[in-house]
Formats: structure tokens, C-alpha cells, sequence
């Protein structure tokens, strides 16, 4: 695990490609080791690669869901793209998880002072009757809202559970050879849900009445899915 050292005294000496390459090297022998993806997130960042960053962090909590540099990293990150609100929110889950970190505090105060973005401009993607919700795969929600049948908010429970299933599935349908997942489709006594990927670092939820034709729901999931794509590629 020596690597881990090396490749971070390399990335503060400003080598970047060349802790990079030690950093690749190690992942290749421990790819289960958070802090590994972890350190090449930092390398991204370091080099401008915000979209290698992302995906470096999201790695790190795929191997470690509570690690707080990925935490920190993503919300620098969105920070950094001016998407204010989903920094807060990669801030205040740091927090959790460090409730005494200074530095966490203050950067979570200054957040909070700036103005916000059009964050919830995303979930206005299909049929704004229908409840649409846009998370990551790490179940943290970027946008839209969804409701219990006595109308409390139940977003942030259900991007965490949704973010989960799309995994699993994806990890199934890997092993068994069957290509990517286009969809999932969950039917109850009195509501019809897509789950659809829209890259491979956040998926959509759409929610629709039990009497929705499933084709209906599909192209509708479609559309809101391109619209999330193009608004998340804006937001980098």
C-alpha cells in the first residue's frame, strides 16, 4: 500500500501525470481500496478532470459509502461548477459524518450564503403532474421531489433505496451477460415507477398513476432522461 504515500507526495509536488500512473498502478492491484480511488480522484481534480474526478469519487464510495474525502471532493466540485445547492448537499452528508470538522463547517456556511443555481429546473423533464426525481448512484438526491400518499416529501428516502436498486440491477445484469440496464419497472396496486439510468454516475425516478399505459411511462422516462442528461453535462 505504499503507492498510497507516493502518489500523493507526487500529486502535492505537482507531478500530476506521474502520481497518475502510480495511482492507476495500484488500483490495478487494489481495486476494493477506497483510498486509492480516492487519491486518482484528487489527481483529476488537480488536472482539471472534473468528469475523472466524479467518477474516481463515486468509485471511492462505491468501496466505502461513508468516506468523507469523496464527500468533500464532489462538493468541491460542484462547488466549483457553480452548482451551489448540490454542493450543500455533499456538505451536509460530510457533515454527518464529521459533525466537528471545522473546516467542513465553514465551508458549509459559505454554501449556504451564496445564491442558488436552477437546480430544480431539471425535474421540470416530462409531465410536471408526475412526481420526477434525479439522483446519483450514491442515493444522494439532485433534484425534483416525490411524496407519500399523504403528501410528505420522501425524496431523500427514496433516491437512497432507488440509487440501490439501480446498482444491484446493473451488477446483476453484468454478471449475467445481458448488457446495460435501459429501465426498471416497478408496478403496485396503485402506481407504475421507472427507474432509468441517465449516465453512469445518476439515474431518474418517475412515478406515475397505476392506470398509465407502459409504453406511456417508458417515453415519458425517455424524455426526462435525455433532458437530465443534457441539464448534468451543463452543470460540469
Amino acid at each position: 500500500m505504499a503507492f498510497l504515500e507516493l502518489g500523493e507526495r507526487l500529486r502535492q509536488r505537482g507531478q500530476l501525470a506521474a502520481a497518475a500512473t502510480v495511482a492507476l498502478a495500484g488500483l490495478g492491484h487494489y481495486p476494493a481500496v477506497a483510498d486509492a480511488h480516492d487519491l486518482l480522484a484528487r489527481i483529476r481534480a488537480d488536472q482539471g478532470n472534473d468528469a475523472g474526478a466524479i467518477a474516481a469519487w463515486h468509485a471511492t464510495l462505491e468501496c466505502d459509502t461513508g468516506h468523507l474525502g469523496a464527500r468533500k471532493g464532489l462538493a468541491f466540485i460542484a462547488f466549483r461548477s457553480g452548482e451551489f445547492a448540490l454542493a450543500e448537499r455533499y456538505l451536509e452528508a460530510a457533515a454527518m459524518g464529521a459533525p466537528h470538522d471545522a473546516t467542513i463547517l465553514a465551508a458549509l456556511d459559505r454554501v449556504r450564503s451564496l445564491p442558488r443555481g436552477s437546480t430544480e429546473d431539471a425535474v421540470r423533464l416530462a409531465d410536471p403532474a408526475s412526481g420526477v426525481l434525479l439522483f446519483d448512484m450514491q442515493g444522494m438526491r439532485l433534484a425534483g421531489t416525490v411524496a407519500d400518499s399523504g403528501d410528505v416529501s420522501v425524496a431523500d428516502a427514496v433516491s437512497a433505496d432507488a440509487a440501490g436498486l439501480a446498482r444491484e440491477a446493473t451488477r446483476a445484469a453484468r454478471l449475467l451477460g445481458l448488457g446495460a440496464v435501459r429501465h426498471i419497472v416497478l408496478e403496485t396496486a396503485d402506481a407504475r415507477i421507472a427507474v432509468i439510468p441517465v449516465r453512469h454516475d445518476a439515474a431518474l425516478l418517475l412515478h406515475r398513476s397505476a392506470s398509465t399505459p407502459l409504453g406511456r411511462l417508458l417515453a415519458l422516462g425517455g424524455r426526462a432522461a435525455h433532458a437530465a442528461r443534457e441539464w448534468l453535462e451543463r452543470m460540469q
